[in-house]
């Protein structure tokens, strides 16, 4: 699950850039919450199948699958996958194709 994290700012300022994307520009913020906050890996298909050593048709396969799906969520339309949520996924390994992944990465 992704946690989520408040900022307080005395102001801020929105600018929409190219691609849909935005940036916030936080005047007089407190940012003494993100001192503890670590990065987590976001991954499109292509690369979470290249971390998975599957194709991407496999990662289709895993979220469609209706037992422990891979967990997923969409950003501009499009699936991305939390390392945090992959990981969780493979060490609950209650579906076959979490279990085979699982061994495959672990021979390498």
């Amino acid at each position: 699950m992704a946690s989520s994290i408040t900022l307080e700012a005395a102001a801020f300022k929105v600018t929409a850039l190219k691609e849909g994307r935005i940036r916030i520009e936080l005047e007089d913020a407190d940012l003494s919450c993100l001192e503890s906050a670590a990065p987590v890996a976001v991954y499109d298909k292509r690369k979470l199948a290249q971390r998975l050593g599957v194709t991407k048709r496999s990662i289709d396969n895993y979220i469609r699958q209706s037992r422990n799906p891979l967990p997923y969520t969409l950003a501009m339309g499009r699936a991305r996958f939390l390392e945090t949520d992959v990981e969780e996924w493979l060490r609950a390994g209650a579906s076959p194709a979490a279990r085979r992944v699982r061994a495959r990465l672990s021979n390498l």
